[in-house]
């Protein structure tokens, strides 16, 4: 969206500019104009700059979900025309983004198990039609999120191949769509805190960031990262570090209660330390 809206806002410059002539031939004509084809993000973007936009979808462990593929014409007018475009896998843009991201090992992309995905009409590309009058079209991946793994970043590569008519963008005629399984602990929680930071409550989000662990802001409050993991054989809650802080000492007590979804945890990171519970919602 944010490229977008940087190529509306040089269009009106440009306009701007170029009418203040008047007496002369335009240097510009919005008929001549070529539309751009390109994916429209469906989340923000993880890293701005990268060689190709990736984003970021969670799922909670269900038989069956979907994600939406847009396409759109960005030019500065409607198609004007019905144009096709063909989309298809690219699972060779994965080892590309790894090197341009310097990711490795288990921080890398991989391609997302064929069992646990189908395009429509089941095979590795897909036809769609902007039609004419119209900016977008879209369609659906079928997604299995109860057989996503934790294993790995798992990742379904997709590029614009080719159009009727307009030209692919160079930004965002290709896009990853990076598939998280949520664990059981992600989501919103009550949440009460005192020690070296003070006293309160709030609600704290948790982010899934591995089978048995989730990130949330320090106390609900600073934007350090605090990492917590549930050992699913004892239920015991380990604050395993905190951002910028290090890690963590966690303190006998600590515990998940899955009957009540409340975590318990006190720790000592640093100088400081903290005892919080996380009710969740």
């Amino acid at each position: 969206m944010k490229n977008i809206l940087y190529r509306i806002g040089m269009f009106g410059v440009a306009a701007l500019t170029l009418t203040s002539c008047l007496d002369e031939d335009p240097l510009f004509d919005p008929e001549k104009t070529t539309g751009i084809i390109e994916f429209v993000e469906q989340a923000p973007l993880v890293a701005v700059g990268s060689v190709y936009p990736l984003n970021k979808l969670t799922f909670e462990a269900v038989p069956a979900d979907q994600i939406e593929v847009i396409v759109q014409y960005s030019g500065a007018y409607n198609a004007p025309e019905d144009l096709v475009v063909t989309v298809e896998l690219s699972p060779s843009d994965l080892p590309t983004y790894n090197a341009d991201q310097g990711l490795t090992g288990v921080d890398q992309y991989v391609m997302l198990d064929a069992g646990s995905y189908t395009l429509p009409g089941g095979g590795s590309t897909v036809s769609v039609t902007i039609p004419k009058g119209e900016k977008r079209v879209s369609f659906m991946i079928d997604v299995k999120p109860d057989k996503f793994k934790f294993d790995a970043n798992y990742a379904i590569p997709l590029k614009i191949s080719s159009a009727s008519s307009g030209v692919v963008s160079g930004n965002f005629g290709h896009m990853i769509y990076a598939v998280i399984p949520n664990n059981q602990w992600a989501g919103d929680y009550d949440h009460t805190y005192s020690g070296s930071l003070g006293s309160g409550t709030n609600v704290v989000h948790m982010t899934t960031i591995g089978e048995f662990r989730t990130t949330s802001n320090l106390i609900g409050v600073y934007s350090n990262q605090t990492i917590i993991e549930i050992d699913p054989v004892n239920n015991y809650a380990s604050v395993i570090s905190v951002s910028g802080l290090g890690n963590a000492t966690n303190y006998p007590e600590n515990f998940w209660d899955p009957a009540t979804k409340t975590i318990h945890v006190k720790y000592t990171v640093g100088s400081r330390t903290m005892t919080e519970t996380y009710v969740k919602k």
